[in-house]
């Protein structure tokens, strides 16, 4: 049997439809409001050293909600949990000034000065 690239098409525009559940809403950056037990996806997000998205992720308000609250975020391959963007700009890390050399006469005038971010 002979597939034709016509049905092959309609299916592949067909999938997203399939998929999306009724009631499901999508956000770019679920926060939790709305009902506790309704479904809410983000949409893929590009992985990093990839070319190609990550899958999508689908919590409950409730898990989304903790989530925000615990300042994480789900990473773009959708199974590892990250500090989100937001937590890490509002709470940054501990900074200190290093020097790079191993002291003594010359390392004394070419001193650099860094800052060391933990």
């Amino acid at each position: 049997m002979k597939k034709s690239p016509a049905l092959f098409l309609s299916l592949m525009l067909a999938a997203p439809a399939i998929a999306q559940q009724p009631g499901t809403a999508y956000s770019a950056f679920p926060n939790g409001n709305g009902e506790p037990l309704a479904i809410t996806c983000r949409p893929p997000q590009v992985m990093p050293n990839s070319r190609l998205p990550g899958p999508e992720v689908c919590k409950t308000n409730a898990e989304w909600k903790r989530y925000r609250k615990d300042g994480m975020d789900v990473a773009a391959d959708g199974l590892h949990d990250v500090p989100s963007e937001k937590w890490r700009t509002l709470n940054p890390g501990a900074c200190h000034a290093g020097t790079m050399g191993s002291g003594g006469t010359m390392s004394a005038i070419y001193t650099t000065i860094t800052m060391i971010c933990e």
